[in-house]
Order: structure tokens, then C-alpha cells, then sequence
């Protein structure tokens, strides 16, 4: 959408913005705006096409996630014709853009104490994922991102490694999955941790959402923090497991999310041109490797057949 088109949106939902900034364009479609009106009050609008959805779901769960004390974006109105949400403004602190050396390790034990509260809370009418879903989210990685997007055909080795990654996340435990648990998800309004982009949330593998928080797409996964920050989230969480399980846990969910996530950015680019995000596509892959067990065959393909041709074909682009 154009400004104008957003300072219209507004106006039909009584907030008169004379201003408006786009924040984010999400996979899902939705646009993200902050909106200002004549005395520099802010809040953000929220907008999906009716025709490809609606709000529904994250209306729902917010109100959930209040009734267990856990902080998140709050919605100050809802056209459901127009597609429209207006949120409270949460500012621009998100844990992507403020993590630090210094900062780091108190803001990621923060956001694990979060997850453990959305993980031990009571939160009704979420759906739980099946089998054909998380199946269907990592092929993304051979039909998207290797065929499509590569024009690499896999080999028995990525076969094998979906089918042992979906059979080792059924036997994990089961929780509230936030679903998309990262750090641009994270926001710190006032030295509180709010949660934003729920409305995906599902029943789903514990691994799933420690993935989302601890091996980012944008660095390097650092292996001994990560180990230490799940020593802590161990003790918060209540499991009979070991360390090495949540290492498993993490494992097994690094590779569904960072399988299904480099099919869906793939797709994204080759159905609707958004290219914004191929220059995160060797990161993304990079932690993937780094958390395949070392004997598994697909490791020596995805160094030897798919790394090489996604450094070419991003600078190609």
C-alpha cells in the first residue's frame, strides 16, 4: 500500500493519521504501518487483504495471552471489512535490532522465561499441527528452495532427513508454539518484554519455538551460549529431561523452522518478487548445517551441491 492508502485506512477506523510509515511486510501478507496523528500520538496499523484472511486468530489469542499475564501488542480497534487492526505502538526496541555483547545474555534468559510462561499457560481453542502440516512446511526446502529457486535436484539424503526430523518431533514434548518466537517478534517497551505476531500460535514440538529464539537468521549460531541459555531454560520448564535433550529438542526444531523457512522465503521471491530476504538465505542455511547431526548424509550434500549454488545465485540477484 501507498501512505495515502493507510492515512485513509485510518481515518475509517477513528485514528486521523497525517502521517504514515511502513514497519514491516510479513510472509503472511500482512503490512505493518506507524500511523501519527496532528499531536505525534502513534499507534500501528495492522493490515491484511479480507480476501486472504483476517485477525481473528491473534484477537483471540491476545486476549488469552492477557489472561495469563503475558505481555503483548494490544489491539485498540478492529475493522474486519477493512482488514484493519490498530495496536498500541511498542516504539522500535525489537531484540534484533538491540541485542549487544553487553546486552545479550540478560535479554535472551528473558526471553526464555517468557517462553516457558506462554508454554505453561492455559490458552484455549489453538489448533495443534499434524503431521501433514510439518511434512508439507519442509518439503517447501526441496520443491521451493532446492528445485525452484536452485534447480538442484535432492537426493535420498533430504528425504531422509524430513522423515527422521518429522518421527524425532513427534516424540518431543507437545506445547503452546508461538510459532515464529524470534527477535524481530520480541519487542522491549519500558524494560518489559511484549510479544508481537502471535496469531499463528499452535500446539506444537517445544523445539519449534526454542529454535526461533536461540539459532537466529541472522548470525551465526554461537553453540556454547546456546547450550548454556538452554541449561537455563531447563530449570525453568517442567520437564523430567536432561540437558542433552533440550539440545536434541533445539536440534530437531532448528532443522524443521530453518527447512521450512528457506522454502517459504524462496517462494516468496519466486511468486511475488520479494527479494528483500535471499541475502539472509546462506545464514539460515549455514545454522542448518551446523545443527544436522555430523553422520547424517545430507550434510555432505547440502555442503557439496546446495551451498555453492545458493552463494551464485544470490549474487546473481
Amino acid at each position: 500500500m501507498k501512505e495515502e492508502e493507510v492515512i485513509i485506512l485510518s481515518k475509517k477506523c477513528n485514528f486521523h493519521a497525517v502521517k504514515a510509515s511502513s514497519l514491516k511486510l510479513e510472509a503472511s501478507g500482512r503490512e505493518y504501518w506507524r500511523i501519527i496523528d496532528a499531536d505525534n500520538n502513534s499507534m500501528v496499523l495492522c493490515y491484511l487483504n479480507p480476501l486472504k484472511g483476517d485477525h481473528l486468530n491473534f484477537i483471540a489469542i491476545s486476549k488469552e495471552l492477557i489472561k495469563n499475564n503475558i505481555s503483548c501488542s494490544k489491539i485498540v480497534h478492529h475493522n474486519k471489512a477493512l482488514g484493519v487492526t490498530i495496536q498500541h505502538d511498542l516504539g522500535d526496541g525489537d531484540l534484533l535490532s538491540i541485542l549487544d555483547e553487553d546486552n545479550k545474555n540478560e535479554l535472551l534468559k528473558s526471553s526464555l522465561q517468557m517462553l516457558s510462561a506462554i508454554q505453561n499457560s492455559s490458552i484455549n481453542n489453538i489448533n495443534k499441527f499434524t503431521k501433514e502440516e510439518l511434512l508439507g512446511q519442509m518439503n517447501l526446502f526441496k520443491d521451493a528452495f532446492c528445485r525452484n529457486f536452485l534447480n538442484v535436484n535432492v537426493n535420498s539424503s533430504i528425504d531422509n532427513l524430513i522423515t527422521t526430523t518429522l518421527n524425532y518431533l513427534f516424540e518431543h514434548p507437545w506445547v503452546n508454539c508461538h510459532f515464529d518466537f524470534e527477535r524481530r517478534n520480541l519487542i522491549l517497551d519500558n524494560n518489559e518484554l511484549t510479544i508481537i505476531d502471535f496469531q499463528d500460535m499452535r500446539i506444537g514440538p517445544i523445539g519449534i519455538d526454542l529454535a526461533g529464539i536461540l539459532v537466529d537468521h541472522y548470525h551465526e549460531v554461537d553453540l556454547c551460549a546456546t547450550k548454556d541459555l538452554l541449561k537455563f531454560f531447563s530449570k525453568k520448564v517442567k520437564l523430567d529431561c536432561s540437558e542433552d535433550d533440550f539440545f536434541e529438542f533445539l536440534r530437531w526444531g532448528t532443522i524443521q523452522r530453518n527447512l521450512r523457512i528457506l522454502g517459504t522465503l524462496s517462494n516468496l521471491y519466486l511468486t511475488k518478487n520479494r527479494s528483500f530476504r535471499l541475502k539472509d538465505l546462506p545464514m539460515i542455511l549455514s545454522n542448518l548445517l551446523q545443527m544436522i547431526p555430523e553422520n547424517h548424509a545430507s550434510k555432505e550434500f547440502i555442503i557439496n551441491a546446495i551451498s555453492p549454488t545458493l552463494i551464485k545465485r544470490v549474487s546473481e540477484i
